[in-house]
């Protein structure tokens, strides 16, 4: 087995944060990505700097063995042999990653076929190391499913660190990337025995990933929607807003209400995690846009995502979401410069009965329904 680890998406968080931990574990870093210009420049200089924001001393060089067009066959010789690589090419990409990996993967069962190997995914999407598993097995001769299956281990992970890319004055291939080194990650999936720095396997994983979206999630789309209607251009400002973190700190108590009678967390552990999450986007160390962190709010209205998600649970708990609700409606008002129509251009053409079954998933029939209507309906009443 070498140590060599394999970075599919050589982006913010795949050479931001990936590779740094990969990197200090004692691992040499190959970087793949489908950006040819990119991996012209990582190979013109094999190596770039992360730059810890708030504390200098841990900042670092990473120095990378090679970067890799995904469509050249020379990364498969690393990937034979190697027992980690972690994706971060974002969750609509990991099908067409998935007919990339199959042909290395076909190699690796003929060279290396007791070898195990985890894949850890690194993307902001529910379910992100099922669905490559499944579009992988698609792509896979039938005959090689079951050493996938007890071979290769297909891990989705958690993402707090925040990675932004270099400031004017900087070589545009540094990351600038907030003091946090976690990586959890599901632990029932991981194959064989892996000692990764900073990877923190869990077990009832998908418990932990809906505490981290109803809590972490649903804490920053708060603040970030209800900064924007303020005309705040980043996280930060939004964070230090009383009145702002009044609303959040009222949602986030719903939600965490929710989620500890739901799953049984620790109080207390549930409280670290708020003001986890409260610290971080008040922390003006940490130049996070508005813009970056309110895109597509039309997925973050979806049933089970950070509004939504927490708001139902905390009605089926007898909890009145009135901080989420507010969350809610703010997140209607927000224009997305990258979507044609925002989701307040929507509920004018469509009515918002459609917008709340069509975008929200809800029915006529559900409590939440009713309630950011009857909400909706009054503040266009006050001219709010």
């Amino acid at each position: 087995m070498n140590n060599t680890a394999l970075i599919f998406g050589a982006g913010k968080t795949g050479r931001g944060f990936a590779a740094h931990l990969a990197f200090l574990g004692g691992y040499q870093i190959i970087l793949i990505d489908k950006d040819h210009q990119l991996v012209n420049d990582l190979n013109s200089t094999l190596k770039y700097d992360i730059q810890i924001l708030d504390r200098e001393e841990k900042s670092v060089t990473i120095n990378i063995d090679g970067a890799f067009y995904i469509e050249d066959a020379a990364w498969h010789e690393a990937f034979l042999t190697t027992d980690l690589a972690f994706t971060a090419v974002f969750g609509n990409n990991l099908k067409d990653l998935a007919t990339s990996l199959a042909p290395a993967l076909n190699k690796r069962h003929v060279a290396n076929p007791t070898g195990f190997l985890n894949i850890i995914t690194c993307e902001n999407l529910t379910n992100a190391a099922g669905v490559l598993k499944n579009a992988v097995k698609e792509n896979l001769v039938p005959d090689k499913e079951e050493w996938l299956l007890n071979y290769i281990g297909f891990s989705e992970s958690i993402i707090f660190r925040t990675c932004l890319n270099a400031t004017a004055d900087q070589s545009p291939l540094t990351i600038r990337s907030q003091n946090f080194f976690e990586l959890p990650c599901d632990g029932n999936a991981i194959k064989g025995d892996i000692h990764v720095y900073g990877l923190r396997p869990l077990k009832n994983f998908n418990n932990q990933l809906k505490r981290k979206i109803y809590t972490y999630n649903c804490i920053n789309a708060i603040i970030t929607y209800l900064g924007a209607k303020k005309g705040y251009e980043q996280l930060y400002e939004a964070g230090n807003d009383p009145e702002i973190l009044s609303i959040a700190r009222k949602a986030g108590e719903e939600a965490s209400g929710a989620l500890i009678e739901e799953f049984g967390f620790d109080q207390q552990e549930q409280q670290a995690w708020k003001d986890a999450a409260f610290a971080k986007f008040a922390d003006k160390n940490i130049p996070d846009p508005i813009e970056r962190n309110a895109a597509d709010p039309v997925r973050k209205l979806s049933r089970e995502d950070r509004l939504i998600g927490p708001a139902l649970l905390a009605l089926r708990h007898g909890i009145y979401p009135e901080g989420l609700i507010e969350g809610i409606i703010a997140c209607f008002d927000y224009r997305d410069e990258t979507d044609h129509v925002s989701v307040a251009e929507m509920i004018q053409q469509k009515g918002l009965d459609v917008v709340l079954m069509e975008v929200c998933g809800l029915t006529e029939k559900e409590e939440l329904f009713r309630l950011i209507k009857e909400r909706a309906i009054k503040r266009s009443k006050d001219g709010k």
